[in-house]
């Protein structure tokens, strides 16, 4: 298992094993995006897609934490002075150790990114317009991507998994899609080191989704019995949504939670779209096995074979406004409907939304979010719901403790 989930509340991006982490796509595992599935027309639909009771794991959406909704997302620039801040921020992380630190926050009041360090070969400084491999923060966007065809009435949430799948030959262990968005399908994460080495044959190859299959493991537990992180399940959430829209996962996330929010430079990788530049990249020594030339190959960061392994799970990319800015339309309503946030939302005593989780380590205020690695990347997104304030940060070095950064922007911020 990639992830240490034991630990999933301490946003050290060192958890996901870093002997692992630097040759493997997120803990994501998916098929090429170019694969589609010929059997749309055959999925179930239900016009109460969200209206239906919840299993007893998972909060209602009348039992769920109150939410406030965002406002609009603010066209300003912050002050002056959490500006310097913020960037005095960014600078103590790549004194500490962080090669590189790039940040985006948004409050009510503006926005703000920056960069410090070194965010590629040959010295070339990291900037806040630099493309990012995002690895498992993807989670959160194919959750809302989910949730947005539940609300179209394509999607039933408890309607199994396995439903919308088409001929796609996988064991779904007869979980609904609801337990698939809460990590509650019994599904088994990747098996590692297998997994990473698989990646690493060859960084131009694009995986397909029968390739993949073959590759899971069986289930650890039955639906409903227990959480278990892992990455084929959201695989296996993006190829449902690839059945009930006919497209490939990138268009689908293109056209359905992307393009409503204006969210041109966030990318769902693949052969289809090139990941546009500028890119950050690792430099040497956070590369692990892998050479600085693979960086990039198939327009993908890290490259196309990472990515492919990973869409649903691990695959996407993009800057850290574009993150920050699409983290505050999703809490906005501007993505999906409230009640649909409530249930991507973790309500106490549930640490575990769809794809959202209580984050700790930040001095008491609440926040949720999502983390992820990859060959090379950190990222870290967190959400301040009371505060109404969104921190975004980036580093290519996944071993460094990223909490006191992401402390520091909320402290500036507030």
């Amino acid at each position: 298992m990639l992830r240490a989930r034991t630990a999933r509340v301490v946003r050290r991006f060192a958890l996901l094993l870093a002997p692992i982490l630097v040759a493997s796509a997120c803990a994501g595992t998916a098929r090429a995006p170019d694969a589609q599935s010929p059997s749309a027309a055959a999925a179930p639909t239900s016009a109460n897609a969200l209206a239906s009771d919840p299993p007893t794991s998972r909060p209602s959406p009348t039992e769920a934490q109150a939410l406030e909704l965002f406002g609009d997302l603010p066209t300003d620039s912050l002050d002056e002075a959490p500006a310097i801040a913020f960037q005095a921020a960014l600078d103590a992380a790549v004194a500490s150790g962080a090669t590189d630190a790039i940040a985006a926050v948004v409050t009510a009041e503006g926005t703000w990114s920056g960069a410090a360090g070194i965010g590629g070969p040959n010295g070339r400084k990291a900037t806040a317009q630099d493309e990012f491999a995002i690895a498992s923060v993807t989670k959160t966007f194919t959750a809302a991507l989910i949730m947005r065809l539940a609300e179209q009435g394509k999607i039933d949430l408890d309607a199994p998994l396995a439903s919308y799948l088409g001929d796609l030959k996988v064991d779904a262990n007869g979980a609904s899609v609801r337990q698939a968005l809460g990590m509650m399908a019994g599904l088994a994460d990747d098996e590692q080191p297998a997994a990473a080495d698989a990646i690493h044959v060859d960084a131009a190859h694009v995986w397909t989704r029968e390739e993949l299959v073959a590759r899971y493991l069986p289930p650890e537990a039955a639906p409903g019995e227990r959480f278990i992180y892992s990455s084929p399940t959201y695989a296996l959430l993006g190829f449902a949504a690839e059945n009930v829209t006919g497209t490939s996962f990138p268009a689908a996330m293109r056209a359905e939670v992307l393009d409503p929010v204006g969210a041109t430079r966030i990318i769902a990788q693949g052969p289809e779209m090139k990941t546009p530049q500028p890119w950050a990249l690792p430099i040497d020594r956070n590369l692990g096995v892998w050479a600085p030339e693979d960086m990039g190959v198939g327009g993908a960061i890290s490259c196309i074979s990472s990515a492919t392994y990973g869409p649903g799970a691990g695959s996407m990319a993009s800057d850290a406004p574009s993150l920050a800015a699409w983290a505050w339309h999703l809490f906005a309503g501007d993505v999906i409907s409230e009640s649909s946030l409530r249930l991507m939302t973790p309500s106490p005593p549930n640490r575990e939304g769809f794809a959202l989780e209580e984050m700790a380590g930040f001095g008491g205020p609440r926040a949720v979010g999502h983390a992820g690695n990859k060959t090379g990347y950190g990222t870290i997104l967190v959400v301040f719901p009371t505060e109404q304030v969104v921190v975004v940060v980036l580093v290519n070095n996944p071993d460094f403790v990223v909490e006191p950064t992401v402390l520091a922007l909320f402290e500036a911020a507030t």
